[in-house]
């Protein structure tokens, strides 16, 4: 009998651990974007050698007038608001993904990925030791707007997946996976809006480029914008990989953004921030799944810049490339962004 009830008592054990490893938690740490710009004593040296602009490819839109764009591409299939006083006009067509910043009818920056992306002049899928022979790149990117000089600085990491190469009248910045070492995708944009969206650590000569703060109800869209972008290049990274998309899932995507925002004003009120118990949080608002885990990322430009941050921090990249997980939930809140992961069964609503 006591035998029987030892067992017993063990079986129960064992069950108990089961349900806890089927609903995995992962909590990684939250990615840490560039610190703020800081002044420079010392005036620094300008260079003349910069290489000429590409006259071919994504880059020669920089500049123009958007209209030009539209007779290549049509209308986008969404405009969304930014936080830097430009709009994003979204081009997310089978196996190409279109990022186009527009500020008073101009073109300031294209983010262009996907899977048959041409990206001119460089290629989708070109390694990172290829571009260092044929390309000039440095550690530091003195970028001047009016009477002001702008040094990005480039961090190891950046070295290898982030790398920022100047060309007259335009920069690009080129993002590679940094365990392929591969081009996945590219960023041609402006010297005045990358100063104002400042996705490197940087030091400055004159005056720091600030975006007007928007409203609090602007910001409301803004978020909403960033979050559905962090979203579709969520799924573009994953087809990159070979794996199937995420599903998209409403609820899960609210559970997400006052997650992140939640996060945030704790913060703000100089508290500790709570504890992520994402099972709780998924049972509490009804939410079924079997396996779950959180990408956070803070301080980041933009979606492009999060995604690019989470594809090369190795527990993130795990969770983002996870084929157990088949639905995802996206949110932003200022430069903050989230992501929520869940395996769930194709019969569950």
């Amino acid at each position: 009998m006591k035998a029987l009830l030892r067992i017993l008592v063990l079986l129960a054990l064992a069950l108990i651990a089961l349900f806890y490893v089927d609903h995995t938690d992962d909590k990684n740490e939250p990615l840490k974007g560039p610190t703020k710009p800081v002044p420079n004593t010392e005036v620094p040296q300008l260079s003349g050698d910069v290489m000429e602009r590409p006259k071919e490819g994504w880059s020669t839109y920089v500049g123009k007038k958007i209209a030009t764009f539209q007779k290549e591409l049509g209308e986008p299939q969404r405009k969304g608001p930014s936080a830097y006083g430009f709009t994003w006009w979204v081009y997310n067509q089978e196996d190409e993904y279109i990022l186009v910043g527009v500020e008073k009818g101009k073109i300031n920056q294209l983010f262009v990925t996907g899977e048959k992306i041409d990206l001119a002049p460089f290629k989708l899928g070109q390694t990172i030791d290829e571009l260092y022979r044929n390309t000039i790149t440095d550690t530091e990117i003195n970028v001047t707007v009016d009477n002001n000089i702008y040094t990005m600085i480039l961090s190891e990491i950046d070295l290898q997946t982030r790398l920022l190469v100047m060309y007259k009248d335009v920069l690009a910045q080129l993002y590679f996976d940094g365990e392929t070492k591969k081009l996945t995708a590219i960023r041609f944009i402006d010297g005045e809006t990358l100063v104002k969206q400042k996705p490197y650590d940087m030091t400055y000569v004159g005056e720091v480029l600030e975006p007007k703060k928007p409203s609090s109800f602007d910001m409301e869209k803004i978020n909403n914008e960033n979050a559905q972008q962090l979203f579709e290049l969520s799924n573009i990274y994953r087809q990159l990989n070979g794996l199937p998309v995420f599903e998209i899932d409403p609820r899960l995507s609210v559970v997400t953004q006052e997650q992140v925002e939640g996060i945030v004003m704790e913060r703000i009120a100089k508290s500790d921030a709570p504890e992520t118990e994402l099972e709780s949080l998924l049972k509490n608002n009804d939410i079924p799944f079997e396996k779950t885990s959180e990408n956070l990322a803070e301080e980041y430009a933009d979606a492009a810049e999060a995604v690019s941050g989470f594809m090369n921090s190795e527990s993130h990249r795990k969770d983002l490339l996870n084929e157990d997980f088949n639905k995802l939930g996206t949110g932003a809140f200022e430069t903050n962004f989230a992501q929520i992961f869940i395996k769930q069964k194709e019969d569950v609503e």
